[in-house]
């Protein structure tokens, strides 16, 4: 639901936003695939940090708007994961925004680039994603 906190002074979501909703989204991805986060961020010797995001706003979403977030993985590659998220009024279906976000799969630490751990492509297949 669109909250008061999140909405500029035009009365609509600010945009940025959007991005927010899609990164929770894909922190309950990332916990079904890898389990608990923080375990995770202090043990494992790769990451996934965005490298790019794009969004096309259709609709304006405004306070008290209803949204259904839907996330599948548009690409697998290598040594990265592109996201695409389509957001969806909850109580009429209609389009609201298409969010694509890509995730380079890098060592911790030093963010060299590296293949994309087996445990994510089997997590998504798991899921039924892939």
């Amino acid at each position: 639901m669109v909250r008061f906190h999140e909405i500029d002074r035009a009365g609509i979501v600010y945009f940025a936003t959007i991005f927010q909703y899609c990164h929770e989204a894909y922190e309950d991805l990332l916990a079904e695939l890898v389990g608990n986060l923080e375990e995770f961020f202090r043990t494992k010797d790769w990451g996934l940090p965005l490298v790019h995001a794009e969004a096309d706003y259709a609709q304006p979403l405004r306070l008290g708007d209803r949204v259904r977030i839907a996330l599948r993985p548009a690409r697998v590659g290598g040594k990265s994961v592109t996201y695409e998220y389509t957001l969806t009024d909850e109580a009429t279906g209609a389009a609201r925004a298409t969010v694509r976000l890509v995730h380079a799969c890098v060592t911790v630490p030093g963010f060299a680039s590296r293949p994309l751990p087996d445990e994510v492509r089997a997590g998504l297949a798991r899921l039924g994603l892939v």
